[in-house]
This record gives structure tokens, C-alpha cells and sequence, in this order.
């Protein structure tokens, strides 16, 4: 994923918060991310001290042209070493 689609610093818990998903196949809690959680828990497992998350989106044009992506990144100085999608088209 490209750097200019970084959009918003976020904490882990925003992030997980704002990714809850219900689904009586995944049992009766709110899981984080879903089908995707394991990715979300690997992408967290790869944290350093000073990393950051990030919510990234690509363009307006790529989701026109139905190959948009929108989700996670894990920024390690200024440079995108990880990501978890939770959106495309």
C-alpha cells in the first residue's frame, strides 16, 4: 500500500473498537476484525516500541474503479511494514 493513503493515527483500541464485528459463527462477543481477527493479532504481535497504527484508504478513483482498499497499517519510522484490509471492492 502506498503512504499517501495514510489518513488517521489511531490507538489500538480505536481501531478495535471501531472494527467490532458480530457474528453468531465467531460466538456471542463483539470479536475485532472479524473473520480477520488472527490477522489483526499477528499484525499487533509485530509492534515495537515507537510504532504506530494507522488508518489508511486508497483514492477516490480506485474505489470508482472498483479496486479501492481501506483498513490498518503498522507504521515503524514513516515507513508501512504491516497492514490488515477491512474493506474492498
Amino acid at each position: 500500500m502506498r503512504k499517501d493513503w495514510l489518513k488517521r493515527k489511531l490507538t489500538i483500541e480505536q481501531a478495535e473498537a471501531e472494527n467490532m464485528v458480530t457474528d453468531e459463527r465467531l460466538g456471542q462477543a463483539p470479536v475485532p476484525f472479524g473473520y480477520c481477527n488472527n490477522m489483526w493479532r499477528a499484525l499487533l504481535a509485530k509492534m515495537r516500541s515507537g510504532d504506530e497504527l494507522w488508518e489508511f484508504s486508497s483514492s477516490r478513483e480506485s474505489w470508482q474503479h472498483l479496486c479501492g482498499r481501506r483498513g490498518i497499517a503498522l507504521v515503524r519510522g514513516g515507513e508501512v511494514v504491516a497492514s490488515v484490509l477491512t474493506e474492498m471492492n
